[in-house]
C-alpha cells in the first residue's frame, strides 16, 4: 500500500512539473510569434526584389523584341509602369494579367509601359501576343543588361519609375503599385 502512495505522489509530481514546462513553452513561443509578425508587418524589413523609392535606375541599352534600340532615355516620358517576370516563375504568370488590367485600367500608353521577359522569345509565345500591343518589351537572358540596370532581385518585379530615373514605387505585386500610378 505505501508503494501506491508513493507512486501516485511521484505521479502527481511529474504530472506538475510537466504542466509547468508546458506553459513556459506555449508562454515563449506565443512572444516569438508576437516578434515574428511585428517584424514582417513593417514594409521595410521585408526582402525587395528590385530597387526601392527613391533610388535611381542605372544606365542601360537593349533591343525590344521589334528589334528598336532602347535605353535609360526611354524613362524620360514620365511615369512609366515597369514589369520584370521570368520564365518558369508560377507567380509571374498569375501577376501578368493583373499587370495588363492595371495598364488598360490607367490608360498607359505603350511608350509609357516596359516589361522584360527574362527567359527566351520561344517562352513567352503567349505572353508577347498579350504584352506586345500594350508594352514596350525586352526578352533578355538572367541578368541581362536591363534587368541589372533595376536592381531585380527576384520574380515577379514591378515599379513606376519617374522621368528621373528614379523609382517611385516598386514590389512583388499590382497592389505595391496602385497608388502609385494612379498618380500620373
Amino acid at each position: 500500500m505505501a508503494f501506491v502512495v508513493v507512486l501516485t505522489i511521484l505521479f502527481g509530481a511529474l504530472s506538475i512539473f510537466n504542466i509547468i514546462l508546458t506553459v513556459g513553452i506555449v508562454r515563449r513561443l506565443r512572444e516569438m510569434n508576437a516578434k515574428q509578425r511585428t517584424s514582417t508587418a513593417s514594409k521595410g524589413d521585408m526582402p525587395s526584389v528590385m530597387r526601392t523609392e527613391g533610388e535611381q535606375v542605372d544606365a542601360f541599352e537593349g533591343v525590344t523584341v521589334r528589334h528598336e534600340p532602347i535605353s535609360e532615355q526611354f524613362l524620360s516620358v514620365g511615369p512609366v509602369l515597369t514589369g520584370v517576370f521570368a520564365y518558369g516563375c508560377s507567380s509571374c504568370h498569375e501577376r501578368i494579367p493583373e499587370f495588363v488590367s492595371l495598364v488598360k485600367s490607367q490608360s498607359f500608353d505603350r511608350d509609357r509601359v516596359l516589361v522584360i521577359l527574362v527567359g527566351t522569345h520561344g517562352d513567352f509565345t503567349e505572353e508577347l501576343l498579350l504584352l506586345d500591343p500594350i508594352a514596350t518589351v525586352i526578352v533578355e537572358g538572367r541578368q541581362g543588361p536591363v534587368a541589372r540596370a533595376l536592381g531585380v532581385k527576384a520574380y515577379p518585379a514591378l515599379a513606376v519609375i519617374g522621368a528621373d530615373g528614379v523609382v517611385r514605387a516598386s514590389g512583388p505585386g499590382v497592389e505595391s503599385l496602385a497608388p502609385v500610378a494612379t498618380r500620373r
